[in-house]
């Protein structure tokens, strides 16, 4: 007698943002793992089905057929998929802002007499790089005049940020010129407000935890936004519910599609 097919999934899933002309980047890029992306910490992953709308042909007889379906019809419905991440890397966080994601990669060098405009000496003043290197000593000029750190600025290394100082040379509208070096380091660039959903590719190495078959879960296309609010400042680890619809992706047949593969008994 066979035995009830009992299932217990647990499974990798990795996932690949849709970039321009066709580049998939990876999610979380990892050299030592086998897919070159390392599969993403979540808890739960859900499939939904919405129906679309029914097409009536009624009857207009004069007789007690009238207005009955003689037929009906459905256009396609939309197949959502719902992943709770319980880890947030930057394209999730990207997700939380409703933005747009951009990692740069900047090599060490120099700036030299790079232009800045003081806004308000109430506020810092963003420098086009980071970790600005102590040696040799950044200079900033407002014109001929060299400017005196402690006296008449601040400076925030990691950042880039320079720090007008009350009672100081600098007004609001003063033009910065500066000379300074500063280290290699890897940007991640948030710009908010701009693109609410992103469109991933999934795949998921699932294994059946009872009967030990394995399967290959492949969701070429799904756009997904986070769902609900989230508290940045929550005192427990943040969870992100990222939730969307699958959609048809060029050069694929299936929306998504499950295999489980068993090899022959000898």
């Amino acid at each position: 007698m066979a035995q009830p097919k009992v299932r217990k999934f647990a499974g990798d899933l990795r996932f690949w943002e849709h970039g321009s002309e066709g580049v998939r980047v990876p999610v979380i890029p990892e050299p030592a793992d086998k897919f070159g992306n390392q599969p993403l910490e979540q808890s739960s992953l859900t499939f939904s089905y919405e129906a679309g709308d029914s097409v009536e042909i009624k009857s207009k007889r004069r007789d007690a057929r009238y207005q009955q379906i003689i037929h009906k019809d459905s256009n396609p419905g939309v197949t959502n998929v719902s992943i709770t991440a319980l880890e947030v890397p930057p394209a999730f966080l990207a997700r939380m802002l409703y933005g747009t994601l951009v990692n740069t990669t900047v090599a060490a060098g120099s700036a030299n007499a790079v232009s800045v405009t003081v806004s308000s000496v109430d506020t810092p003043v963003k420098l086009p790089h980071n970790f600005i290197e102590a040696t040799p000593a950044p200079v900033f000029k407002k014109g001929t005049v060299d400017l005196v750190k402690g006296t008449d600025y601040d400076l925030e290394p990691r950042h880039g940020l320079l720090i007008p100082k009350k009672g100081g040379a600098l007004q609001a509208g003063d033009v910065v010129a500066a000379d300074y070096s500063f280290d290699a380091y890897l940007e991640t660039a948030i710009s908010g407000g701009t693109t609410p959903s992103k469109s991933f590719q999934v795949l998921g190495d699932m294994q059946d935890r009872i009967s030990g078959d394995e399967g290959l879960l492949t969701i070429p296309n799904v756009d997904l936004t986070v769902d609900g609010d989230v508290d940045w400042f929550s005192d427990e680890p943040i969870q992100v519910t990222l939730t969307g619809p699958v959609i048809f992706q060029a050069g694929e047949t299936d929306l998504y599609t499950f295999k489980i593969a068993a090899q022959s008994a000898g």
